[in-house]
């Protein structure tokens, strides 16, 4: 063998070293959290339905903002100019406050935070955790491997001039790594707590009061931690009670969510009625889970953006094996654009639902991006429930019709499952 013939070898070998084990390695601390179920009464549930007009979502962050007189958790990317302002006068207001800013480090000609308001906030004492994804998994390994390799070294975005775009950013983002939690914790002013988890830049959210807020701050100041190091990080916040109501609610992040997701679907029988709501889906178990649900007698209807890949792909496929049971439709105008995911199951007289941020997706609901949801459980009858399903069947009936955007050809679906296998897209 010639010393050529053994460096090719020992250089294959190391890439598929590295891209298996970046694959497989141990998830850092703070990601796949699934939460002890908190029991919630109805009035410490409150849903946040922005569609169509918009404003009511960010009008209680800021309030939220205004009143903490303990501390702040956010995770945002983009962070809005109106959000980094409010912070700054809090702090000002409170100097004691703890403030800890959680976000992609998404470069702002990309669409990220712009760097004038993070240097503002860390100069006022907020402290900003600007996330090193390179410590999550890789859902592109093949490429991965050779951009850990031979460009990660010269390629920081911590480093990075704000607003410009070189060739090694370009690169960097092929590997498809995101942090897309959108979530709040703060204490009320009044010795409560409470939680903020949107939907992600869609029009849809939910605030609740006590419950889950220790479990959502642990997580975010974990990944802070381990994304900075500042010992400035304060504690989480203290455990709530046991609670009295009829509500249980879970914070899940990452591959929890597809797991809660496949129970629900997988429950699902004849006379249910499943509703999902995503700008992409393509995880093959989740696809899987809700056409074997059809099967068995349930009524599931499916709305999703036809310009985002592959779901056009996807809901030919589902309607196509879903036993006559499954409708889709697409999102129109506005509501295209909104990366909001709504999972419901309604079974008899109780709602199941999944929000966040994540889409329905392998990057998303496989470990690899940082994701967040919360699973709320809950009378029909409630009013979040009535919430929940009025938001759904508004959007639902001012979606296009499948016919309008559908391509069920061998082309469209073989493409979406090659590029997906591969790693070479970002579903």
């Amino acid at each position: 063998m010639s010393r050529v013939q053994i460096f090719l070898l020992l250089a294959l070998l190391a890439w598929a070293s590295i891209a298996v084990w970046n694959s497989i390695k141990p998830l850092p601390p703070g990601t796949h959290v699934a939460s002890l179920a908190a029991r919630l009464a109805e009035t410490q549930v409150a849903v946040i339905d922005d569609f169509p007009r918009g404003g009511e979502i960010p009008a209680r962050e800021l309030a939220a903002i205004d009143r903490a007189e303990q501390m702040i958790v956010l995770d945002r990317c983009p962070l809005a100019r109106d959000e980094a302002q409010h912070l700054l006068m809090r702090k000002r207001q409170r100097p004691n406050l703890k403030i800890v800013l959680v976000s992609d480090p998404l470069n702002e000609a990309y669409g990220g935070t712009p760097a004038q308001y993070l240097i503002a906030l860390e100069q006022a004492g907020v402290v900003v955790a600007r996330v090193r994804l390179n410590r999550l998994r890789d859902s592109s390994p093949l490429y991965s491997a050779l951009w850990r390799s031979g460009v990660a070294w010269w390629s920081d975005p911590f480093d990075e001039a704000p607003g410009r775009i070189n060739l090694r950013s370009w690169l960097r983002g092929l590997n498809f790594k995101a942090d897309h939690r959108q979530l709040m914790v703060a204490d009320d002013g009044a010795g409560g707590w409470l939680s903020i988890i949107p939907g992600g830049a869609g029009d849809l959210a939910v605030e609740l009061r006590g419950g889950l807020a220790r479990d959502i701050a642990a997580s975010e100041l974990q990944i802070a931690a381990w994304s900075t190091g500042d010992d400035r990080l304060p504690a989480a916040p203290p455990a709530g009670g046991g609670g009295v109501g009829s509500i249980d609610a879970r914070f899940l992040t990452e591959g929890a969510i597809r797991s809660a997701l496949l129970e629900a679907l997988g429950a699902a029988a004849g006379g249910d009625q499943i509703g999902i709501m995503a700008r992409a889906m393509s995880d093959r178990q989740l696809i899987g889970a809700a056409v074997r649900a059809a099967q068995r007698g349930a009524h599931v209807q499916a709305l999703l953006d036809p310009e985002e890949p592959p779901n056009r792909a996807v809901a030919g496929e589902m309607t196509r094996t879903g036993a006559g049971r499954i409708e889709v439709r697409w999102f129109a105008g506005r509501a295209a654009a909104a990366h909001t995911a709504l999972a419901v199951v309604r079974h008899g007289g109780e709602l199941w639902v999944s929000l966040g941020a994540a889409d329905f997706t392998r990057p998303s609901l496989d470990d690899f991006n940082l994701e967040a949801a919360v699973e709320l459980r809950l009378p029909a009858r409630a009013a979040a429930a009535r919430s929940f399903a009025a938001h759904f069947a508004e959007q639902w009936s001012s979606a296009a019709p499948y016919a309008r955007s559908a391509d069920e050809s061998p082309g469209a679906y073989w493409r979406y499952r090659v590029r997906q296998t591969a790693g070479l897209a970002g579903f």
